[in-house]
Parts: structure tokens; C-alpha cells; sequence
């Protein structure tokens, strides 16, 4: 339930639910009606998973939805544990490796 994971992710945090809404300036008088089973707003969800490093999906849902593929989903965990200073250098390298491959698929194609 949306309320239940929501208090989850605030102690994971080291916060509350109220202290979190305080923090992000939004009133505190809905959480009744969440601990009910209702949602927040659209723009309130936004602002709360923006605040919890997390995503709106995760909250309602209690997972992450995505149209991503496995193998682009490794990529970005690949990338998520590179270290900061190495990061630029990782994006340029994989930009010149695609391109290198482009520019060899458009030779290949131009030959047959």
C-alpha cells in the first residue's frame, strides 16, 4: 500500500512522513486519507519521489516500471556504479565506440 512503503522509504531516509512534507513545504493534513488508500496529487507524488530518490511508480506500485531492455537496464547499473571522476571519460569512450560502429555499418552497407 502506497502509505505503508511511503513511511518505508522516509526511514530509510532517517525522516518521517510529516517531517518530509514539511521539509518540501506541503501540508500534512492528507495523510489521513492516504493511510485510506488514497494518492497524493500527480504533482505531490513528483515532489516526493523527486525528495526520496526514488520513482512515482515505486511508491504507488511498489516496483519500478519500465520499457527499458535487460541489457539496457545493465548498462545503467554499470553506470550508476562508476566512479564519479571516471564517468566522463566512460560516456566519451562509449560515444566513440557507437559512432566507430555506425560509421562501420554505413561502410558495410555501402560495399554489398
Amino acid at each position: 500500500m502506497f502509505y505503508e512503503r511511503l513511511q518505508q522509504l522516509c526511514k530509510n531516509q532517517g525522516t518521517s512522513v510529516s517531517n518530509m512534507l514539511k521539509t518540501l513545504g506541503l501540508s500534512t493534513g492528507s495523510t489521513g486519507n492516504w493511510k485510506k488508500g488514497q494518492l497524493p496529487k500527480g504533482d505531490v507524488l513528483a515532489k516526493i519521489a523527486d525528495y526520496l530518490n526514488t520513482s512515482i511508480d515505486y511508491i504507488v506500485f511498489g516496483e519500478f516500471r519500465t520499457n527499458l531492455k535487460e541489457d539496457e537496464l545493465n548498462l545503467i547499473k554499470i553506470y550508476q556504479k562508476t566512479p564519479e571522476r571516471a564517468k566522463y571519460k566512460v560516456t566519451c569512450d562509449f560515444e566513440r565506440i557507437v559512432n566507430e560502429e555506425i560509421e562501420k555499418m554505413a561502410l558495410e552497407k555501402d560495399i554489398v
